[in-house]
């Protein structure tokens, strides 16, 4: 079973293992960034997957999903993986093993603020003995965020030690991007940011760009392709 769960580890958080742990680390604020409907919500949630995969455990939070749905969310790129590597006698197993590692937390109609995500932690510490190694925040907004709002989760994270991953949309109206900066409302909290992608979707493909990488701020296309559907690297890309 650990085989094949590592065998199904395809996000791009794969890609990052470095030092001897995957992502960008504990205490650290990983960024996707993309347009609406370019796969933010598909690609956040296959780093939840590939980390409980790797034995990690995973909050997430949704501004706007139900907890049903953020879990069918899980549940079907987990069968769509197991569909693909022809194992589907085993999703049963693995779904049950990713229940008892991860929590799904929704805070939908502005309900979300940095004080209620401490008071979960805190919840979650004393009253199950839960102790993230990875957060995720999806469907977060420019409307939601400000630099002292972001440095303030990059605390959170520093003192739960998990490393924290946001999906942000961007806008076809914002600004050019300046070189040295991330793009549209991201670029006022830039510096609490240590790792940036972008979804770029380009003739029915997704490509992966990585535009910050700890202390630098660059653009660059990792040649990588994402399968359209499900956010994942494609077979065949080295790992």
């Amino acid at each position: 079973m650990t085989n094949l769960m590592f065998g199904l580890r395809r996000s791009p958080r794969t890609l990052l293992e470095r030092d001897g742990h995957p992502g960008p680390g504990p205490g650290k604020l990983a960024l996707v960034l993309g347009r609406a409907g370019v796969g933010k919500t598909a690609f956040i949630v296959g780093i939840g997957i590939d980390a409980l995969l790797s034995g990690q455990k995973v909050l997430h939070i949704s501004l706007e999903r139900t907890v049903d749905k953020v879990r069918t969310w899980y549940d079907d790129l987990l069968m769509e993986m197991l569909r693909r590597e022809k194992k589907l006698e085993h999703w049963a197993a693995i779904q049950l093993d990713i229940e008892r590692h991860r929590h799904i937390h929704t805070y939908v109609g502005g309900a979300f603020s940095v004080d209620r995500l401490k008071q979960a932690l805190e919840l979650l510490r004393s009253a199950m003995d839960f102790t993230p190694d990875v957060i995720i925040l999806d469907r977060l907004g420019s409307t939601e965020l400000d630099p002292e709002m972001i440095k303030a989760l990059r605390g959170v994270a520093g003192e739960a030690e998990a490393e924290m991953w946001m999906a942000f949309r961007t806008h076809r109206e914002d600004p050019e991007r300046d070189a040295g900066h991330l793009p549209g409302g991201a670029r006022v909290f830039e510096d609490q940011i240590d790792l940036a992608f972008s979804l770029e979707p380009r003739d029915n493909r997704v490509r992966l760009h990585v535009i910050r990488d700890q202390d630098e701020v660059i653009d660059k296309d990792l040649n990588i392709l994402l399968n359209p559907k499900t956010l994942l690297l494609k077979s065949g890309v080295k790992r």
